[in-house]
């Protein structure tokens, strides 16, 4: 059992004081180098529902991200139009997570949770730790966010690491992993980074965090679109330079990313085209109206 003192002392020891020292003070906001994307994990994974995991986007591949917060100066929320499915085996971190749980378990896979660089139990000779939440009772937030219900953090709470552990070190692609999520709503929020700049904490603690928008995603737009691979009608396969599509006739095509923005467009008059990468592939095939859409997985 954590107790309260010592919690105190660890974030102390993060840089991080949720005690009411930071009235009147704001996150940095316009001059924030970070920003949060999104990844499509599986469409309708639970019936009815897209999962969708929420990464932090850093800039040196040794900055460190130590903690996700939220206080009543400056809130930090997670919220969906509809709600968020919770696993009953499943937990608000993915601490307990085994993978090996998951074929008798397979609706786990797709519980919501948040978490610092790990997906499932910590491999301790990865250097990872478990994420520790605060306040550790969890009537503050968690209780509510275990339910179903958005996650708001409007008093003092927290999830954190400490830095040593190999969880929040940005890496070669510049990403920290720091939630799944499965619904069918609309995604939105934002939240209080706390960030070690090249591994190193600023004088000034205030100077490492940052309070970030998470860009909306629609989590309900991804359904009904059939998972590419399994398309009889639209034959695809890996190339040296992406996605190889044979619709099998002339067509107009668009790429496009787990937001909707478009990101590659085409004319084939064979029907044969390639994308670089997954996202959502949208088809007019000629002397149709209507689009046809698949998704593919983004690598």
């Amino acid at each position: 059992m954590i107790h309260m003192k010592t919690l105190q002392y660890l974030f102390l020891t993060l840089g991080v004081w949720f005690t009411g020292m930071l009235s009147g003070i704001q996150a940095q906001q316009s001059s924030a180098p970070y920003s949060f994307e999104w990844e499509v994990v599986a469409v309708d994974s639970i019936p009815g529902m897209t999962t969708v995991r929420l990464y932090a986007k850093l800039v040196n591949p040794t900055d460190y991200l130590t903690s996700v917060s939220g206080w009543d100066e400056m809130l930090g929320f997670i919220e969906t139009t509809t709600s968020f499915y919770q696993d009953p085996d499943g937990w608000a971190t993915p601490n307990n997570n085994n993978p090996l749980l998951f074929d008798l378990l397979p609706t786990l896979r797709y519980d919501t949770w948040i978490t610092i660089g790990i997906e499932s139990a910590p491999v301790g000779a990865d250097g990872e730790i478990p994420v520790g939440v605060f306040p550790p009772e969890t009537g503050f937030w968690v209780d509510e966010f275990e339910a179903g219900g958005n996650l708001v953090m409007d008093l003092d709470g927290a999830w954190f690491v400490t830095l040593g552990s190999s969880n929040g070190t940005a890496g070669e692609d510049l990403r920290v992993l720091v939630g799944q999520f499965t619904t069918d709503g609309v995604i939105s929020g934002k939240l209080n980074l706390q960030v070690f700049s090249e591994g190193v904490a600023s004088d000034d603690f205030m100077d490492d965090v940052y309070s970030i928008t998470i860009p909306e995603f629609d989590a309900g737009a991804m359904l009904g679109m059939e998972a590419g691979m399994t398309a009889s009608v639209w034959g695809v396969r890996p190339g040296p330079y992406g996605l190889r599509h044979d619709v099998g006739g002339a067509c107009r095509w668009q790429c496009l990313d787990v937001l909707g923005r478009m990101v590659e467009s085409g004319q084939a008059p064979d029907g044969r085209f390639v994308t670089r990468s997954g996202g959502v592939i949208r088809v007019w095939r000629d002397g149709g109206d209507a689009p046809e859409s698949r998704w593919f997985p983004v690598e």
